[in-house]
């Protein structure tokens, strides 16, 4: 064999060497021209499917909307009996992680580790509900449902530093009627009378309690601040998370900081305690533009 045919096999082999490492390489690293993967890492704001036939992308990425799908961030919201609800007037539930065990140490937030809001699909029948911890890390509370129909189940609560929204459905047998939401209006009654106007600018809504025309100014304490607020999208039930602006000391307005995700109507649901009783009252709010964009 001659000198030229020897550098021609060896050149040959070498070729065969490199591409056997590239291939090697890029079945390591799928990421060989630069490109990022597209990789969601853990403890992400997007929302995952919960499996519950919810489309946990409804809301725009980036919004404060919540509550859209039965798992997030490797938390799942199972509840143990749904018929109990029916049979015993009692939900028992727990939040399980990604090995499907449940989930034990919560964060105190808003004064409770976990918050339970129950609402009908058409929006009636608004409870909000501080359930037990069980000593297995499940949770039980008695529950009611106002009407037949589909009514949607949020677990609020805090884990390990993070915040969650976890939501499912319950069902209640008998002939639905849904009702109609009501119109938007500057001021409604509680359900004990009071009279509530709502004023709003800026990302900033703002409530002022009157009894009897009397402006009300001693507004007492309410899971730790001067009052409590959730905000639910019609239609998809997007849960917002809503936070107060001022502590339970400071005037009498009671103030919240709202970022709207999209445009729609949106149903208000305002909690105080006066005269140490909570009071609820409602408002219809129609969005025409997206704020926070």
């Amino acid at each position: 064999m001659n000198t030229v045919t020897r550098l021609a096999l060896f050149a040959g082999l070498l070729a065969l060497v490199f591409a056997g490492a590239a291939l090697a390489g890029s079945a390591l690293d799928p990421d060989v021209d630069g490109e990022s993967a597209s990789v969601e890492p853990h403890g992400s704001e997007r929302e995952h499917s919960g499996g519950d036939g919810e489309d946990a992308h409804s809301a725009p990425q980036g919004s404060p909307a919540k509550g859209l799908a039965q798992a997030d961030r490797g938390l799942r919201l199972v509840i143990d009996d749904p018929d109990a609800v029916a049979t015993e007037g009692q939900l028992a539930f727990r939040i399980v992680n990604e090995r499907g065990a449940t989930v034990k140490d919560f964060d105190v937030e808003h004064a409770r580790r976990m918050h339970l809001i129950v609402v009908r699909r058409d929006l009636s029948g608004f409870q909000h509900l501080h359930p037990e911890q069980t000593k297995d890390g499940g949770w039980t509370v008695p529950l009611r449902l106002d009407g037949a129909g589909t009514h949607r189940v949020f677990a609020d609560f805090s884990s390990g530093g993070e915040s969650y929204t976890l939501g499912t459905d319950l069902q209640r047998e008998g002939r639905f009627t849904a009702r109609e939401l009501p119109h938007p209006a500057q001021a409604v009654r509680t359900d004990t009378g009071l009279e509530v106007r709502l004023q709003e600018a800026s990302g900033e809504v703002r409530f002022t309690v009157f009894d009897d025309g009397r402006r009300v100014r001693d507004i007492e304490p309410y899971l730790g601040a001067r009052g409590h607020l959730v905000a639910l999208r019609e239609g998809d039930l997007a849960f917002l998370h809503v936070h107060p602006e001022s502590d339970a000391s400071e005037g009498s307005d009671i103030r919240f900081a709202v970022e709207y995700p999209s445009k729609g109507r949106y149903r208000l649901f305002l909690q105080f305690k006066v005269d140490g009783r909570v009071h609820t009252a409602a408002f219809t709010r129609e969005v025409g533009e997206p704020h926070g964009h």
